[in-house]
């Protein structure tokens, strides 16, 4: 899987997917993926967003 963009509309997405996954370790994960992915958007780390969002993205896809 190549690098998610860091994006407002991206962030979204995922999380959205995030929370239609049953509760385990994959969801907190991802859960936790994605809040490091919005700091990290907000303190204007596009490189560290990136690549949370990545994670959160395949945690997702692990359930």
């Amino acid at each position: 899987m190549h690098a998610a963009g860091c994006s407002g509309a991206n962030l979204e997405k995922t999380e959205t997917a995030i929370e239609a996954m049953a509760d385990g370790d994959a969801r907190f994960m991802a859960q936790r993926e994605i809040a490091a992915a919005q700091d990290a958007l907000l303190s204007g780390k596009m490189g560290a967003c990136s690549m949370h969002l990545t994670k959160a993205m395949q945690a997702g896809m692990m359930k």
